[in-house]
C-alpha cells in the first residue's frame, strides 16, 4: 500500500516547481508593460545645397534637396526677390540674372511637395563675368601678332584678362565692312584657330570676335586683313599662251598642264612656233606625234594677286625661284568662284598670264598672253569625259604665216570617236575657215581621239594633228602639233584654242533662241597685216521666224584708228538646222556656233578681215559706278604702234575701284615686244558709265612709265565680275578682259 503513495508525492512536487519557474519568467514582461502605454516617432527634416555656390551672371548652378521622414522626397524650388535670377521649380537648375543684383547673395528655397511648412534655404553668390581685356590673333609660326593673313593660312586667336589669364569665349568671324556678306570670310574653330579663305573678301578685311561664354554682351573684336598668297594656286591646272617671238616676229603658242602646290609645280606642255624649227617639243624624242615636253617650276603670289612663275623645261630637277629657268611669266589671280565659310570648300582660283623676262633682265624671248584654269581632276584619263557636241574656236597662222581663224563643231561619243560631218544638211562636224581673208566651209572628217593618264589627248581633225588638255568635261584646250618634213619646204599652220561643250538636249536643238537678250561681242584679228580689235553689244530678239540684233554698238581700234558707233547699229541673224549661225551688224558679218544661249564662238567674215572672238550674254546691268567696286585682275594684248608698224605687246595687272568712279590703286607688268617693265604703278584712275549704252563705260589709267602714259579703255559689262576691255589709244589696239578678285 505504501509504494503507490510515495510515487504520488513525487509527482505533486514537480508541478509545484514548474509553476514557480513560469512565474519567474512572466515577471520581467509584467514589469516592462507597466512602464508606458505609447510608441516613439522621428520628425521630418529637409536640407538643400547648390553647386557651384558662386556663379557669374547668366551662369547656372544645380540645386539639390534631401527630405527625410516624409512620404515623398520631391520639392518645389523658388528664388527670393526680383532680379535675382530664375530656377526651374522641379529640376532645381538655377540661372543667374544678366546683371549682379544689389545684394549679390541670392536666397533659394526648397519646399516639400507634401508638406508646405517643411522648407529650407540655401544661397548662391553672383559674381561679375571675367572681362575680356585683350584679343590677339598671332601667326602660329612666329607667335607674333599678325593683322594680315594670306590665302589659306591660319592665325591663332586668344582672349585674355588684364592679367593675361585666358577667358572662356565663343569665336565668330564676319566681313568687316559688311557683316551681311558671308562668303570669302574664312572660318574659325572653337579653339580660336582662324583659317583665311583662298580669295580675300570684299574690302579685304574680316572681323574676328570673342564673346564671353558667361555673358553674351561681353565681347571684343580684332580686324585682320586677308591678302593673296601661294595657297590660292593648288592642284592641277591647264594653261595656254600665244603671241610672237621678238627675234623673228614668228607666231608662238604653248598649251599644257601642271600641278601646283606650296610654290612649286611640275607638268607637261606642247609648244609650237613659226620659223625654223616650226614645232618645238621635247628635243629628246622623235616620236610621231611628238611627245610633250616635261618641266618643273615654281611660283610666288604677292599680296595683290600678282605673281611670278617660271618653268625649267626638259628636266625633272627642282626649279626654285631664283634658279635660272627656260620660261618666265607674270600672272594675276582672279576669282572664279566665291568661297563658302569653310576654306576647304573653296576651289583653287584661275589666273591671267603673260610671258616675261627673268628677274635679272628686262628682255623677254617671247611676247605672249593667255590664262591658266583649274582642272577638274575627274576629267581624265577616261575618254568618256569628252562626250557630246563641242563648239571650237581655233586661231593662229596659216601655212602662209598669215592670220587664220577656224570655228566649228564636232561630236565626241565618249568612246574615243569623233563623228564625221556632212556639209548638207549641216550636222555636228563642220568647220568654217578664214585664212588670210579667204573663206571656206568644210565638213569635219571623222576620226578618233584618246586621252592618256597624264591628262593629254591626241586627235586628228581634217588632217591636222592636235594635242588637247581637258579643263573639264565641258571644255578643253587644243594646240596643233604638226611638224613639216625636213628640210622645210613649207611650214605647217599653227593653231590653238578652246572647245566648249554645247548645252543642248539634242544635236540640232538650237533655233533662233541661240541668241537672246543683251549680248556682248568681242573679236580680234588683222587685215593686211594691221591688227584690228572690236568690242560691242546688241540686243538679240526673235519672233520665231526672224532674229534681230538691235540697239547695237561697236567700238573698233583699227591699227590705232579708233571709231565708235553707239546704240544706232542694227542687224539680223539666222540659224541653220544644227546650230550654225550667221550674224550681220552694220557692215560687219560673222558666223557663230552656240555653246549656251547668247554664249558662242565667233568668226568675223567681213571681206578682207580675219578675226575671231566670242558672243557672251550680258547680265546684271546696267553698268554703274557702284557696279565696279573692289579688286580686279586684267590682261590685254595687242600692238604697240599704229598701222602695220605695230608689234606685239601684252600687259596684265591689278587695280582697285572704290565704286564711286575712281581707281584708287593698281600696278601692271608690261611686255612690249620683248622689252619688259615690271610693277608699273597706276597713279590714279577714273571710270564713267556711258549714258546711252547701258552696259558700256570708259576708263582712264595713268601709268608711271617714262615718259608717263595713260591707257584709255572702253569697257563692256558681261557681268558684275567680268568686263571686256578695248584699248582705244592711237598707239595701237589691245583687247582683253577685267576679272573681279574680291
Amino acid at each position: 500500500m505504501s509504494e503507490p503513495n510515495n510515487h504520488l508525492g513525487r509527482f505533486n512536487l514537480c508541478w509545484e516547481r514548474l509553476l514557480f519557474l513560469c512565474a519567474l519568467i512572466a515577471v520581467p514582461a509584467i514589469v516592462s508593460s507597466c512602464g508606458s502605454n505609447t510608441s516613439t516617432t522621428t520628425a521630418p527634416t529637409i536640407t538643400a545645397s547648390c553647386s557651384p555656390t558662386q556663379v557669374t551672371v547668366l551662369g547656372t548652378s544645380t540645386c539639390t534637396a534631401l527630405v527625410i521622414g516624409e512620404s515623398s522626397t520631391f520639392v518645389n524650388w523658388s528664388v527670393s526677390g526680383t532680379g535675382n535670377g530664375t530656377i526651374n521649380t522641379t529640376s532645381g537648375i538655377y540661372t543667374a540674372p544678366a546683371t549682379v543684383p544689389t545684394n549679390n547673395v541670392v536666397t533659394i528655397t526648397a519646399t516639400s511637395q507634401v508638406q508646405s511648412t517643411l522648407t529650407t534655404t540655401t544661397t548662391v553668390n553672383i559674381q561679375k563675368p571675367t572681362a575680356i581685356n585683350t584679343v590677339i590673333c598671332a601667326d602660329p609660326t612666329t607667335n607674333q601678332s599678325a593683322p594680315t593673313v594670306s590665302s589659306g593660312n591660319q592665325l591663332d586667336c586668344a582672349a585674355t584678362t588684364s592679367t593675361g589669364a585666358p577667358v572662356p569665349v565663343n569665336w565668330s568671324v564676319a566681313n568687316a565692312t559688311n557683316p551681311a556678306i558671308t562668303l570669302n570670310t574664312g572660318s574659325i574653330s572653337s579653339q580660336g584657330v582662324y583659317t583665311a579663305p583662298l580669295v580675300p573678301p570684299p574690302g579685304q578685311s574680316v572681323s574676328i570676335t570673342a564673346t564671353s561664354q558667361a555673358l553674351a554682351t561681353e565681347t571684343m573684336s580684332v580686324t585682320a586683313t586677308v591678302v593673296f598668297g601661294n595657297k590660292v594656286l593648288s592642284g592641277p591646272y591647264v594653261f595656254s599662251t600665244s603671241g610672237r617671238l621678238p627675234n623673228s616676229n614668228a607666231f608662238w603658242s604653248r598649251v599644257g598642264t601642271f600641278s601646283a602646290g606650296g610654290g612649286t609645280l611640275s607638268g607637261i606642255e606642247d609648244t609650237n612656233q613659226g620659223g625654223s624649227p616650226n614645232t618645238v617639243n621635247n628635243s629628246a624624242n622623235n616620236t610621231s606625234p611628238p611627245s610633250p615636253r616635261i618641266f618643273t617650276g615654281s611660283y610666288s603670289i604677292g599680296t595683290d594677286g600678282r605673281g611670278m612663275m617660271q618653268f625649267c623645261e626638259d628636266t625633272n630637277s627642282p626649279c626654285p625661284m631664283g634658279l635660272s629657268a627656260t620660261a618666265y611669266f607674270r600672272i594675276a589671280v582672279f576669282s572664279q568662284a566665291q568661297c563658302p565659310p569653310l576654306p576647304a570648300q573653296c576651289p583653287p582660283q584661275p589666273a591671267q598670264m603673260i610671258e616675261f623676262s627673268s628677274p635679272a633682265t628686262s628682255s623677254a624671248t617671247t611676247t605672249a598672253g593667255g590664262e591658266m584654269l583649274p582642272q577638274d581632276q575627274l576629267v581624265f584619263p577616261a575618254n568618256g569625259n569628252l562626250s557630246g557636241t563641242y563648239s571650237f574656236n581655233f586661231f593662229g597662222v596659216s601655212t602662209s604665216a598669215t592670220e587664220q581663224s577656224s570655228v566649228g563643231e564636232f561630236k565626241a561619243d565618249g568612246f574615243g570617236n569623233i563623228s564625221a560631218g556632212t556639209a548638207s544638211p549641216p550636222a555636228p562636224g563642220e568647220v568654217d575657215i578664214n585664212a588670210g581673208g579667204v573663206l571656206s566651209q568644210l565638213p569635219l572628217a571623222g576620226t578618233s581621239y584618246s586621252i592618256k593618264s597624264n591628262g593629254r589627248g591626241i586627235v586628228t581633225l581634217n588632217g591636222l594633228t592636235f594635242s588637247f588638255y581637258p579643263v573639264s568635261a565641258s571644255r578643253a584646250k587644243f594646240i596643233e602639233i604638226d611638224s613639216p618634213a625636213s628640210p622645210i619646204t613649207a611650214p605647217d599652220s599653227i593653231l590653238l584654242g578652246d572647245a566648249y561643250k554645247q548645252q543642248t538636249s539634242s544635236n540640232c536643238g538650237w533655233g533662233l533662241n541661240a541668241l537672246n537678250g543683251p549680248t556682248v561681242l568681242e573679236t580680234s584679228g588683222a587685215s593686211s597685216g594691221i591688227v584690228i580689235a572690236d568690242l560691242g553689244s546688241f540686243t538679240a530678239l526673235n519672233d520665231g521666224t526672224t532674229g534681230t540684233a538691235g540697239s547695237a554698238s561697236i567700238d573698233e581700234n583699227n591699227g590705232g584708228t579708233v571709231s565708235s558707233v553707239l546704240g544706232t547699229l542694227s542687224g539680223n541673224y539666222t540659224m541653220d538646222a544644227c546650230g550654225k549661225g550667221v550674224l550681220g551688224i552694220g557692215s560687219h558679218s560673222y558666223v557663230f556656233y552656240p555653246i549656251s544661249p547668247s554664249d558662242t564662238v565667233l568668226q568675223e567674215t567681213t571681206s578682207g578681215l580675219v578675226a575671231h572672238g566670242y558672243l557672251l550674254p550680258s547680265q546684271g546691268g546696267p553698268f554703274a559706278n557702284a557696279t565696279f567696286s573692289g579688286g580686279y585682275a586684267f590682261r590685254l594684248g595687242g600692238t604697240n604702234a599704229p598701222g602695220a608698224a605695230g608689234l606685239r605687246e601684252d600687259f596684265l595687272g591689278q587695280l582697285t575701284a572704290d565704286g564711286k568712279g575712281n581707281v584708287t590703286a593698281g600696278s601692271l607688268d608690261l611686255n612690249d615686244f620683248g622689252a619688259t617693265q615690271p610693277g608699273v604703278t597706276i597713279t590714279s584712275g577714273t571710270y564713267v558709265p556711258t549714258p546711252t549704252v547701258s552696259i558700256r563705260g570708259t576708263m582712264a589709267l595713268p601709268l608711271s612709265t617714262t615718259p608717263a602714259t595713260t591707257r584709255n579703255l572702253v569697257l563692256y559689262m558681261v557681268s558684275p565680275t567680268i568686263f571686256y576691255a578695248l584699248d582705244t589709244d592711237t598707239t595701237g589696239p589691245a583687247i582683253g578682259a577685267i576679272y573681279n578678285q574680291f
